[in-house]
């Protein structure tokens, strides 16, 4: 197999991320908060500059608290929670997800609609987490210091657009 025709080839993923379009800069945004998020530890525990328990001062910032107080404090963060990952799986699968299902998306749909889509899809679903912990009795005691992060309402919601759009679509999974 020539290299060049290989998708999955270096030259083929340079290719994919200097589209100037939604779908690869929406993984390379996810990409690049994780690294800085990363890059920002290290550096934090380097100087020992404590942590406050196990979050990360990137987290404290940018993940949606629970909390409709905290939350009036920190509005940027229903935006900004959909970007941020803790662990390096938490993101390559939210990634690979995001990147497997916008190739189908794309098949049908547009990158503004994808870019919508995915915007659209992590406000549901931060306006559903504060919603159900501030709704639902069990979460009282957790609800002043709960937050929320990753992708996976986003990702989740270019999923099911697709499969909406195009019900009868087949795909066929690894293994």
């Amino acid at each position: 197999m020539n290299v060049s025709n290989n998708p999955y080839s270096l030259e083929a993923i340079k290719q994919f991320f200097r589209k100037k379009a939604a779908f690869p800069r929406l993984i390379l945004i996810n990409v690049i908060v994780f690294a800085l998020g990363y890059l920002l530890h290290l550096v934090l525990w380097l100087f020992k500059i404590d942590e406050v328990g196990s979050l990360s001062l990137m987290s404290r910032w940018f993940a949606v608290p629970s909390s409709i107080t905290t939350l009036i404090a920190k509005p940027w963060t229903v935006i900004t929670y959909m970007f941020l990952h803790e662990g390096f799986f938490h993101l390559f699968f939210n990634m690979i997800t995001l990147y497997f299902g916008g190739t189908i998306f794309l098949m049908y749909l547009n990158n503004k609609q994808l870019l919508w889509t995915y915007l659209l899809g992590g406000l549901s679903g931060a306006l559903f987490y504060i919603a159900a912990f501030n709704f639902f009795p069990v979460f009282l005691e957790a609800n002043p210091f709960a937050i929320a992060l990753g992708a996976s309402a986003s990702v989740l919601a270019v999923l099911i657009a697709i499969a909406t759009y195009v019900p009868q679509l087949t795909v066929n999974l690894f293994f």
